[in-house]
């Protein structure tokens, strides 16, 4: 058993070091990771953006604890923003570890001129985290809600005839693999960039839009994508709507994305893209799909039921100002 004083040693961590340390963060974390596709995620930052991933090691050379700081996610630079993580070990928990890794995040913040770092935080560990980061000046932003659907559980009997109806309506939906091509990979950027803007989110975060090679390679070259699993609406030659998978490293798969162009709302479009991921997911024995949504996007959260998902725990986002206003 740790004792309380415990000397512990922060480094960078080490190639060889990264597996145990994603297995560690994956504990402080809802979406999960592994060694792969968190070296493929550094791959699509531009050599030069500052990135902070440190180890926290005890003296008998356990790991316990880990923390990361970035600029940006999927290619995207944050706007005056970082992210950050900070995970303890139960065992050295209470020992002031948390506080050391915490003041590093907001150095790294500080250093690249940023004026809020954010932390989400599972439910499960909001009863230790929440006081502790109130009392560093961390206020709530946004909470999420998780859900599990079991797909095979899904009636999906009248699929075929709701996307008939769709197409008589001048709506074809199809698996992206069908149409891939290069113009279509640019036409899939084109639709996906204005979807994640009209996505949920308070109006002072903000991204700049990722360069169309690092998106696409997000999405073609990514060890995680599952890409028979992305399907889209056409309105003629544009896509207007997708939805997809990605595979966890525990075997079950996640939602990435499901969004529609604002201009097609409401045509039951985005519950029909989902209905056929959901179908994907079963005729190939995906036991689960999580999926997250912000807790006030009554919509999607509607359209999650329908489809069996079950309501999770939350994930609560606390963002910190380092600055004010000039």
């Amino acid at each position: 058993m740790p004792k309380t004083g415990t000397t512990f040693s922060l480094r960078p961590v080490r190639p060889e070091e990264l597996e145990a340390w994603v297995d560690l963060a994956n504990q402080s974390r809802y979406w999960q990771d592994d060694a792969a596709g968190t070296i493929f995620d550094d791959s699509l930052r531009p050599p030069e953006e500052p990135l902070l991933r440190l180890a926290a090691w005890a003296p008998d050379g356990a790991l316990a604890g880990v923390a990361q700081a970035v600029l940006g996610e999927d290619g995207s630079r944050l706007k005056d923003r970082a992210q950050g993580l900070v995970g303890v070990a139960v065992p050295y928990r209470r020992q002031g570890l948390g506080a050391r890794l915490a003041d590093e995040l907001e150095r790294f913040a500080t250093d690249n001129q940023v004026k809020w770092l954010e932390i989400d935080v599972r439910e499960s560990n909001l009863a230790g985290a929440e006081p502790f980061l109130r009392t560093r000046g961390f206020v709530e932003l946004e909470r999420y809600r998780t859900s599990v659907q079991e797909p095979a559980r899904v009636d999906l009997s009248d699929l075929d005839q709701v996307r008939s109806q769709l197409r008589r309506d001048g709506i074809e939906t199809t698996a992206f693999t069908a149409i891939d091509s290069p113009q279509a990979r640019e036409e899939l950027y084109r639709a996906t960039m204005p979807i994640w803007r009209d996505m949920p989110h308070e109006p002072h975060v903000d991204w700049e839009d990722p360069p169309i090679a690092t998106f696409l390679k997000s999405i073609f070259e990514g060890p995680s994508v599952l890409l028979d699993s992305y399907f889209v609406a056409l309105d003629g030659e544009h896509i207007v709507g997708l939805s997809y998978l990605v595979r966890r490293p525990d075997g079950d798969a996640e939602v990435g994305d499901t969004g529609v162009l604002h201009s097609h709302r409401r045509r039951g479009i985005a519950r029909t893209l989902k209905r056929m991921v959901t179908r994907y997911a079963a005729e190939r024995g995906i036991q689960r799909v999580h999926t997250d949504n912000r807790a006030d996007n009554t919509g999607m959260l509607a359209i999650n039921r329908e489809l069996g998902f079950v309501p999770g725990e939350l994930v609560v986002i606390f963002e910190k100002a380092l600055r004010s206003e000039a």
